[in-house]
């Protein structure tokens, strides 16, 4: 290869490191911002968390994380509680999907229509919703706008 040659591969191995390292940065700024807009507040996470840790730790888990083998149906065919820190199924759902499966219950999880207000539901979920990491939330609020 000629000396110019040379000098063209590094100038455009030098453009794609500066590309690569602007993609990143955007893409770090833009989970920021996701981050800065999500659709609860701080107050709706404590007082959801006071509430999951009263109503819902004892079969999803003190973090969310679910029964240990809440992929596999019991002999009647339902699952056990499943993760809601972002590493299960429940992402994928609408906010009004989620808060009208414990408004009405599913599978072996009671209704909590009657011992719960909507308020309650909602910060409930908000607390479930801060444990999921940023790329969850981020693909969660994409689908679900």
């Amino acid at each position: 290869m000629s000396r110019t040659q040379n000098l063209l591969l590094i100038a455009c191995l030098a453009l794609v490191a500066v590309l690569s390292t602007y993609t990143y940065l955007a893409k770090q700024n833009n989970a920021v911002k996701n981050n800065a807009t999500k659709w609860y507040s701080q107050s709706q996470v404590s007082q959801g968390q006071a509430l999951f840790a009263g109503h819902c730790a004892a079969c999803h888990g003190d973090q969310g994380q679910g029964a240990a083998n809440w992929m596999q149906p019991d002999a009647a065919g339902i699952r056990p509680a499943p993760p809601l820190n972002g590493s299960g199924h429940a992402w994928h759902h609408s906010l009004a999907n989620l808060t009208q499966t414990i408004t009405q219950g599913r599978g072996a999880m009671p209704a909590w229509k009657n011992t719960l207000t909507e308020e309650e539901i909602i910060s409930t979920l908000a607390w479930a919703q801060s444990l999921w990491p940023t790329t969850i939330y981020t693909a969660w609020s994409q689908a679900n706008p």
